[in-house]
C-alpha cells in the first residue's frame, strides 16, 4: 500500500525514532559490518541534565535577530517525567559524554635518552551514538605527532564478540583494549564517577602514571631558588657588592675622616665612613714649583695587600678599615709607604669614642685662595641682569648665578597694582600703568594698556627683571616697598601706587597684618 508521507527524514511514521542519524553506508562498509551484532542502544540514567544552550547573539547586524534552539520551545508548564517517556535515546544522552585519563607504553629505540615512552591519552565515550574518541595532549619537541589519536567512531571490543565497547568496559586500574593499543586507565572526571555511582559499578581511585625519561629530563623545567647569600659573596669576592645594611650609610652620611700623611711629599687622607672608601689629595701651595694634580688616589676601597691578580679578585676582608690607621706606623698603600703625621678634631673625636685611642692632631693644612680686597665693582649699567654681570668681576670664567629653587617653586604667585605718572607733564600725567611682582624670583614687569586716539604705543613698558629701590638704599624691590598710595621709583620713573586686585589684597592682608 503506497503511503501519502513524504520519503523524508521524520516524515516516515514507520522508521525507527532511536535512529540518530540517515547518511547512507557504502558497500564496503556493509560488507564489513554484515556479522557485526547491532544490539539497541542502552540507556542509562544520567546524573543531571544538561543546561539549555543559549545560542550567542552578538555579531548580527539586525538588532532584533534572536536565534533560537529547538530545546527554548519545550512547554514550561509540563511534566518532565513523560516528556523524557517518549524521548529517543540520542535526545536524552545529548551532550552527555565520560571522560577518561590513560596511558600506554611505546618502544622507542636508537635513543640514548630513553627506551620507551609513557603516552598519555584522554578518552571520551559519548553515551548519544556509544562512540568514541581519543585525544593526546601536546608536548613540546616530543618528536612524535600528537593530537587526534582517534576520530569519533565506534569501536568492537578486541575479545572477538562482534559487538561494541560499552560503558561497563571502562574500569579505573584496568586495561581496555583499542585497535591493538592496550590502555591502562588511571584517572576519570567528577561527572563519570556520578555516572558509574549512578548505574551501581563506582570506579575505584585515581592513581598518578609513572614518568619516563623524557618527561623528567625534558618536561620538568628548572625553577631556580634564589641565593641571596652567595650573590653577595659573589658580588664582593669580584671588588663590589652592595653595603651589607643601609644603616651605615644612613648613619654616617657625609662623615669623613681626615688624615693627614706623608710619603715624599704632604698628602692629605679622606675615609669616607658610609662606604669605607678612601682618596688621597696632593696639599698644592703657591709658587712650589711642582704640577698642581688635584688627586694622588681616587677614591676607591683600599686593599690591604697589593697583588697582581685577575681583574677584581680582592675579597671583601681584605680591604683597610679605620681601625687599621695608626698612629706611628705606616700605611702601606700599593707597595706605597705613607706615614701618618696627624688628623683633624673631627677624626680625633671619632678614634676617642669608637676605639678609645688619643689620636694627635697635626699635619699642614691646605692652603686656602685669599679673596682680594681692592676689587673695584663698577656701578651696573642696566644692561642684563646685575648677577649676571657680577659673575665677570669674580672670575675670570663666569658661572651663572644660583637661583633659589625652592623659592621659585613655593611661591608661583604674582601681586598686581596699577599705578600712574607721578609727573606735571600734561602728555603724561594721565597714562596708566600695571605693574606685576613676581614673587618667585622678586622682578618686576610694567605694563601699560591699550588707550584710543592716545597717540602712545601700548604694551610692554619695563622688561621683567629685579630692579633696585632708590628710596630704600637701593635695595631690590621687596612686597613691603610696593603699597597702595605710596610712590615709588623703578628704573628712574616716578609711580603713585593707586589700586591692586583683589587677590593681593587678600595676599596682604594674610602676610602683612
Amino acid at each position: 500500500m503506497a503511503s501519502a508521507f513524504p520519503k523524508l527524514p521524520g516524515f516516515v511514521p514507520t522508521q525507527e525514532l532511536d535512529k540518530p542519524n540517515f547518511r547512507k553506508v557504502s558497500a564496503v562498509k556493509q560488507e564489513q559490518n554484515r556479522e557485526i551484532k547491532q544490539l539497541p542502544n542502552k540507556e542509562y540514567p544520567v546524573p543531571r541534565k544538561q543546561p539549555i544552550q543559549v545560542p550567542s547573539q552578538t555579531g548580527m547586524f539586525n538588532p532584533d535577530y534572536l536565534s533560537t534552539t529547538h530545546a527554548m520551545h519545550l512547554p514550561k508548564n509540563s511534566n518532565n517525567d513523560s516528556e523524557e517517556l517518549y524521548q529517543p535515546s540520542w535526545v536524552k544522552m545529548d551532550r552527555h559524554v565520560l571522560r577518561f585519563s590513560g596511558f600506554f607504553k611505546e618502544a622507542v629505540v636508537e635513543s640514548a635518552l630513553e627506551n620507551y615512552r609513557i603516552r598519555k591519552l584522554t578518552i571520551f565515550y559519548f553515551l548519544e551514538d556509544h562512540s568514541i574518541s581519543i585525544t593526546e595532549p601536546k608536548q613540546e619537541n616530543s618528536g612524535v605527532p600528537q593530537g587526534a589519536f582517534l576520530k569519533r567512531q565506534k569501536v568492537l571490543r578486541a575479545d572477538g564478540s562482534k559487538t561494541f565497547i560499552i560503558p561497563e568496559d571502562f574500569r579505573i586500574n584496568q586495561d581496555i583494549e583499542i585497535f591493538g593499543k592496550t590502555i591502562r586507565l588511571y584517572d576519570c572526571d567528577q561527572y563519570t564517577r556520578e555516572f558509574y555511582e549512578g548505574i551501581g559499578q563506582p570506579q575505584e581511585q585515581s592513581f598518578t602514571p609513572q614518568s619516563d625519561q623524557f618527561e623528567t629530563k625534558t618536561m620538568t623545567k628548572y625553577i631556580p631558588q634564589k641565593d641571596t647569600v652567595m650573590k653577595d659573596y659573589l658580588e664582593h669576592k669580584l671588588g663590589g657588592g652592595k653595603v651589607t645594611s643601609q644603616k651605615q650609610f644612613l648613619e654616617n652620611d657625609r662623615k669623613v675622616l681626615k688624615f693627614y700623611v706623608f710619603s715624599d711629599i704632604e698628602y692629605v687622607l679622606h675615609y669616607y665612613l658610609a662606604d669605607d672608601t678612601i682618596e688621597i689629595k696632593e696639599i698644592n701651595s703657591a709658587n712650589s714649583g711642582r704640577v698642581p694634580f688635584p688627586m694622588m688616589l681616587r677614591r676607591q676601597k683600599l686593599p690591604r695587600k697589593f697583588s697582581l691578580n685577575q681583574p677584581g679578585q680582592t675579597y671583601a676582608e681584605d680591604f683597610i678599615r679605620p681601625q687599621d690607621i695608626q698612629f706611628g706606623q705606616p700605611l702601606i698603600i700599593y707597595n706605597r709607604k705613607f706615614t701618618i703625621q696627624g688628623c683633624d678634631p673631627f677624626t680625633r673625636h671619632y678614634y676617642q669614642e669608637k676605639f678609645d685611642v688619643d689620636f694627635p692632631l697635626g699635619g699642614q693644612e691646605e692652603q686656602q685662595i685669599e679673596q682680594r680686597s681692592n676689587i673695584i665693582i663698577p656701578p651696573h649699567n642696566g644692561i642684563g641682569d646685575e648677577q649676571d654681570s657680577l659673575g665677570y668681576i669674580y672670575r675670570l670664567q663666569p658661572k651663572p648665578p644660583k637661583k633659589d629653587f625652592f623659592k621659585w617653586v613655593d611661591n608661583q604667585v604674582n601681586l598686581r597694582f596699577l599705578a600712574m605718572f607721578n609727573t606735571t607733564k600734561p602728555e603724561d600725567k594721565d597714562r596708566v600703568f600695571v605693574i606685576t611682582y613676581f614673587l618667585n624670583d622678586d622682578s618686576l614687569l610694567i605694563y601699560e594698556p591699550t588707550v584710543r586716539n592716545s597717540g602712545i604705543p601700548d604694551g610692554k613698558f619695563l622688561e621683567k627683571r629685579k630692579y633696585k629701590n632708590a628710596y630704600n638704599n637701593n635695595e631690590f624691590f621687596s612686597p613691603k616697598d610696593l603699597i597702595v598710595g605710596n610712590e615709588v621709583m623703578i628704573n628712574g620713573w616716578k609711580f603713585q601706587l593707586l589700586d591692586c586686585d583683589e587677590f593681593t589684597k587678600k595676599w596682604y592682608a594674610d602676610n602683612f597684618k
